[in-house]
C-alpha cells in the first residue's frame, strides 16, 4: 500500500509506476516500483543503483549520500550494493538526510523578487554580484540574501537550491527551488530540461538574422575561468583514464545555442540567445567564436564601447511549466539601464 501522504509524481522512464516522495524534518523518503521495460518480467534487468538514478531521479551527490548516510531497500530488505539486481514489480525505497544549508544568511542584502510561491523563488540578479558563494567568497551573494529570506520565513533548515547560475557580471532572472523535488524536476538533464532560458546580448558587428552555434567546449589550461572551443579530433583522442587507471575529467562537453538578431547596425547588434546546453561561459564563447564577441566582454575579445563596464549580457526571460501545477510560467527581468543606454548609443533604438 502506498502511504496516503507525500507527493506523487510520474516517473520519467517509459513504463514506470508512480514515484512517491516526501521530505520531512530534514529526511527524504522516496519509493517506486521497478518498471517492466525490455523484459518479460522474469529476468533481472535493473541494478538498484540504476533505479535510484533513472527512476527516482537522484543526482550523483544524492545517490552517494543515500548509500553513505541513508538506507536503500528492495521489498523492505536493506541493500548494501548498487549492483544488486532487481526485477520489474520490485519496490525500491530510499531514505537519506537532505542537505542542510551552509549558506550564511545576510538580512542586510537587497533582493529583488520577481516571483514566489511555496515551491519556487525567482529574483532579478544585478550585475557585479555572485549568484552563489564560491571558495574565496562566502558572503555578499544572491544566495546569502535568499538564505536570509528563508530564515525570516522560519525555513532555516532549507538548502538554497539555484536551478541555474549566471556569471557575476551578467544580470537577469535567477531561479531557486524551495525543495529538493522541485529542484530535481526542473534541473535534471539540463540539456533536455523543460526550462527555457532566453538572454539578450549587445554583440559586436552585424550578426546574421538567425542561426545555430554548436561545438565542443572545454577549459583553457592554466586559466581559472576562460573556456575554449575544442576540436572534435582532440575530444576523440583525449585519454579517459590516467596511467594508474583513475578516471580523468572530460576534455570538453557538447554545447549548442540558438540565436536571433533583434536589431542590427553596422558595428553592433542586439541578439536574443537561447542555450540548448549549460556550459560555463557558453553564450560568451559562442558569440566570440562566431566573430561577434559581446560588447564589454574583455575575456573573449569584446571592446569596451558604448559606456559598458561589463559584458552586455542579460538573462532576460525564464519559461517553464510549474512542476506542481503544470501552469506555464514566464518570468522576465527588464534590461538594466547600462545595457539599455548602450543599445541606444549603438543602434539608436
Amino acid at each position: 500500500m502506498w502511504p496516503d501522504h507525500g507527493v506523487m509524481t510520474n516517473g520519467e522512464v517509459s513504463g514506470t509506476g508512480r514515484v512517491w516522495e516526501e521530505s520531512k524534518h530534514g529526511i527524504r523518503h522516496l519509493r517506486c516500483t521497478v518498471p517492466l521495460m525490455g523484459t518479460d518480467g522474469r529476468h533481472p534487468v535493473w541494478r538498484v543503483g540504476s533505479v535510484l538514478r533513472h527512476i527516482l531521479g537522484l543526482s550523483q551527490p544524492e545517490r552517494a549520500r543515500a548509500w553513505r548516510d541513508g538506507v536503500v531497500e528492495v521489498n523492505g530488505l536493506r541493500v548494501e550494493a548498487q549492483h544488486r539486481h532487481c526485477v520489474p514489480g520490485d519496490v525500491v525505497s530510499v531514505t537519506f538526510p537532505d542537505i542542510v544549508s551552509t549558506v550564511i544568511p545576510e538580512p542586510g542584502l537587497s533582493l529583488e523578487v520577481i516571483y514566489e510561491d511555496a515551491y519556487l523563488l525567482a529574483v532579478a540578479k544585478p550585475a557585479g554580484q555572485l549568484a552563489h558563494p564560491a571558495r574565496s567568497e562566502q558572503t555578499g551573494t544572491v544566495a546569502n540574501a535568499v538564505a536570509a529570506r528563508y530564515r525570516l520565513e522560519g525555513r532555516s533548515l532549507d538548502a538554497v537550491r539555484p536551478i541555474h547560475r549566471i556569471d557575476r557580471d551578467t544580470s537577469g532572472v535567477l531561479l531557486f527551488a524551495r525543495d529538493s523535488r522541485t529542484a530535481r524536476l526542473l534541473s535534471r538533464h539540463r540539456d533536455r530540461s523543460p526550462l527555457e532560458r532566453d538572454y539578450l546580448a549587445l554583440a559586436t558587428g552585424n550578426v546574421p538574422a538567425s542561426g545555430h552555434i554548436a561545438g565542443w567546449m572545454g577549459p583553457v589550461l592554466g586559466h581559472l575561468t576562460r573556456q575554449r572551443m575544442v576540436d572534435e579530433e582532440e575530444v576523440r583522442l583525449a585519454p579517459t583514464h590516467s596511467p594508474t587507471g583513475d578516471p580523468l575529467p572530460k576534455v570538453a562537453g557538447w554545447s549548442e545555442t540558438n540565436f536571433r538578431a533583434v536589431a542590427r547596425g553596422r558595428s553592433a547588434s542586439l541578439v536574443a540567445l537561447r542555450p540548448r546546453s549549460g556550459r560555463t561561459h557558453q553564450l560568451r564563447l559562442h558569440l566570440a567564436s562566431a566573430g561577434h564577441p559581446i560588447i564589454g566582454d574583455d575575456l573573449y575579445g569584446g571592446t569596451n564601447e558604448y559606456g559598458m563596464e561589463r559584458q552586455a549580457l542579460h538573462a532576460w526571460r525564464v519559461t517553464f511549466r510549474h512542476p506542481e501545477t503544470g501552469v506555464r510560467i514566464e518570468l522576465v527581468a527588464p534590461l538594466p539601464s547600462d545595457i539599455r543606454h548602450a543599445v541606444a548609443r549603438a543602434l539608436g533604438v
